[in-house]
């Protein structure tokens, strides 16, 4: 399961890992806030945003390949609006924009891979972001494994029945799809009523954080000031 792979990759130990979430956080929202804020964007800065993460997850000790391959994901999506702006004539826009967004999601799994979720929730709910979004991101984000865990045993009984690719598989994935979100649905209720069975209130527990260290103030300097000068380069 890819969501497993990333909660895995976020309790591994390296110098990336013991950073405070706090300063991840803050530099993952500037550096996407900073990639889409470049006005004359150029290959250079593109180049030095996408080694700058390299390095990150260099340093992390992350799977280079498989992280590389899960950043892809967010192409399709983007991919729609950049083909029409292709097609419109504007082809440097809209490689730019793939380029843009690829950026920000490799961003995004950098970050979930070197931090674990409740660390990076606790950090949101440090600097003041509305606690009923933390809280939707956190369950969504824990739904997912629901969701992965039941399309794996559909497929392997769709498989254990002589289940094939081709049109028949096509048509039948329109009711398993339906199958699917009603045992999900039935399993997260089950979930919630043993969460409130054991005291849960409608918020989750978050932690304390310590002062911050010079290894973090140091890069949060730093990193803020290569964002910085993206501007300048």
């Amino acid at each position: 399961m890819r969501h497993a792979s990333f909660a895995q990759w976020s309790n591994q130990s390296s110098v990336i890992h013991q950073l405070d979430a706090r300063v991840k956080l803050v530099l993952l929202i500037t550096f996407v806030v900073s990639v889409a804020l470049l006005r004359e964007h150029s290959q250079v800065q593109l180049a030095i945003c996408f080694t700058f993460l390299l390095g990150v997850a260099w340093a992390a000790r992350l799977p280079f390949f498989r992280v590389l391959s899960v950043s892809l994901l967010v192409l399709p999506v983007i991919g729609v609006f950049a083909l029409i702006v292709y097609l419109s004539g504007d082809h440097a826009r809209a490689w730019t924009i793939l380029a843009r967004s690829y950026l920000s999601g490799f961003s995004v799994i950098v970050a979930v891979s070197t931090t674990p979720l409740p660390q990076l929730l606790s950090a949101a709910r440090f600097f003041r972001i509305p606690r009923m979004l933390v809280e939707v991101a956190g369950l969504i984000y824990r739904y997912l494994f629901v969701i992965t865990g039941e399309a794996q045993q559909m497929q392997i009984a769709f498989g254990a029945r002589a289940g094939r690719p081709g049109l028949r598989a096509i048509k039948a994935s329109s009711g398993m799809i339906a199958v699917l979100f009603s045992r999900s649905y039935e399993k997260a209720a089950m979930v919630h009523n043993a969460m409130c069975a054991r005291g849960f209130a409608g918020e989750l527990t978050r932690m304390e954080f310590a002062s911050l260290r010079t290894i973090d103030l140091a890069l949060i300097t730093g990193g803020l000031a290569l964002e910085l000068a993206l501007h300048f380069a």
